[in-house]
């Protein structure tokens, strides 16, 4: 494996540097950091990769025990050589996240479940989805068993897998290169499953890039749905669009419009609407650990301004919305539906996912995914349809 001490500090001590100054995800800051630096085999660059990750996950902790040091390298050579533990740590030290990231979970849950569910966020878990716009079933999982992937159905959506063990990162796996499995995460995908997409359907995503769970929505509904999908970016709708074609989506059923939904207005009323609103991503710390630095509660209070709006203006423009966030705070989720309540029927989707937080009275109508509980992300789901 990586033999180079000195090229490990570097890479490390970059990689933080860049998801501190720039808040970009561990996956950005590791590319940047390695650029010019990491002459090395493909299987030295992905263990030095997984060292990276650690070490972001790690770095509050550290911060903890070594206050006083601010020279990131010698914080990276010293968690490569062993840093010691510390048993009078505060929780959220130990924990390596922010103080009042731990206080408000802690809030919201009992302690020792907060205390679980950040445990949790240790691990990640890789899902994929069958994409049989691409290829059938038998085909997609006789590649996989070619390349000595393991693998295991999920109960509730049988096109689902999770990865068990695999010889080579995901993205190297010819299934993948052709299309055939898509990473997708088992919350976003119960929140597609939630809309119930069917042939005909008149659909409206409003936040579409980079495009999963459109062509989710057209899998679903054997690429017979009518979509349009809105993205506030020219360039990340352009290259949602060149996702689409490449994962099998009938690109002459689907309108791109490239606005801020906030503002949009149709002729027409839509049959279904997909919310999957901008978020602070709290519920993805496991993905990308540099969201334990970078994320502020300051982030929360913005993205939940915008999912507001957002709300608002879905129920003016379909009969039924799904609304959902990657996000464990409440503040995007059961507080935006609430601005909303009084206006709106709740239809909770799945019996076998959490119910929402305690926080408002409707909380047994909205839906949690949990990655303690349900090996996801942490997401936020609701189903409702205006009422008159």
């Amino acid at each position: 494996m990586v033999q180079d001490m000195r090229l490990a500090v570097k890479v490390l001590a970059a990689t933080l540097h860049e998801v501190i100054h720039h808040s970009v995800s561990v996956d950005v800051a590791f590319k940047r950091a390695c650029r010019g630096r990491c002459r090395l085999t493909l299987e030295e660059r992905e263990h030095l990769y997984v060292l990276a990750r650690e070490f972001v996950k790690d770095y509050l902790r550290l911060k903890c025990l070594h206050p006083r040091t601010t020279s990131l390298s010698k914080l990276a050579r010293l968690w490569l050589e062993g840093s010691e533990e510390a048993d009078s740590l505060p929780p959220w030290c130990s924990l390596s996240v922010q103080e009042w990231f731990f206080k408000k979970l802690s809030s919201l849950l009992r302690e020792d479940e907060a205390r679980e569910l950040i445990l949790s966020l240790n691990e990640r878990h890789w899902w994929v989805r069958m994409n049989f716009l691409r290829g059938d079933e038998e085909r997609i999982l006789r590649s996989l068993d070619e390349e000595g992937v393991e693998y295991e159905k999920d109960r509730h959506f049988p096109y689902l897998l999770r990865i068990l063990k695999s010889s080579k990162p995901v993205r190297l796996l010819k299934a993948f290169k052709e299309f055939q499995i898509i990473p997708q995460d088992k919350a976003s995908v119960a929140v597609v499953e939630a809309l119930q997409p069917s042939p005909g359907d008149l659909v409206l995503d409003m936040a579409f890039a980079p495009g999963v769970k459109t062509s989710l929505i057209m899998m679903l509904a054997g690429n017979e749905a009518r979509i349009t999908t809105v993205d506030l970016s020219y360039r990340r709708a352009l290259l949602a669009t060149n996702l689409l074609r490449k994962m099998g989506v009938d690109m002459g059923r689907v309108n791109i419009v490239v606005a801020d939904s906030r503002d949009i207005s149709f002729r027409e009323r839509f049959d279904k609407v997909l919310l999957d609103a901008p978020c602070s991503n709290s519920g993805a710390v496991a993905k990308d650990p540099g969201l334990r630095i970078t994320l502020t509660f300051q982030k929360v209070l913005h993205y939940s301004e915008t999912q507001k709006a957002l709300v608002r203006k879905a129920i003016e423009l379909g009969e039924e919305v799904v609304y959902s966030t990657c996000s464990l705070m409440p503040e995007e989720g059961e507080y935006v539906v609430k601005e909303v309540a009084d206006a709106v029927k709740f239809e909770r989707p799945f019996p076998w996912t959490s119910p929402g937080y305690g926080v408002v009275e409707f909380s047994s109508d909205v839906s949690r995914l949990y990655p303690h509980k349900h090996m996801t992300e942490g997401f936020f789901l609701a189903r409702f349809r205006p009422v008159a």
